[in-house]
């Protein structure tokens, strides 16, 4: 019955240790994304960086001659964003404005020549 004692502790301790770490990690990870709402992700390698890509939406307009800046990405609930503008690409004119587009109305992305420096 000793050893039962024994080991039942040192099976509780680790249970518990693994426990606390959980919720410890778990409150970490909620604080850090509560300070950060919505954020621009930049993909490297998909589209050359200076180039202009023609957007063909799915409603038959297009968007001609612009600069994919990335796509938005929403990391928490308590942003205050709201949902439907959490997945959404973000495109550049030439004269520096941002095009927010919802990603589900691109039907492609046509890359064409640099951009004149």
């Amino acid at each position: 019955m000793e050893t039962f004692y024994q080991l039942f502790g040192y099976v509780a301790a680790l249970c518990a240790g693994i426990m606390i770490l959980t919720v410890f990690f778990k409150i970490l990870g909620a604080l850090s994304h509560s300070r950060r709402g919505l954020e621009i992700v930049k993909m490297k390698g998909f589209v050359r960086e200076g180039k202009l890509v023609h957007i063909h939406l799915s409603g038959g307009k297009s968007l001609l001659g612009v600069r994919f800046v990335g796509f938005t990405e929403r990391n928490s609930i308590k942003a205050g964003f709201p949902f439907e503008l959490s997945n959404m690409v973000v495109l550049e004119n030439t004269n520096g404005t941002r095009v927010f587009i919802r990603a589900d109305s691109v039907k492609m992305i046509e890359e064409v020549e640099a951009a004149a420096q």
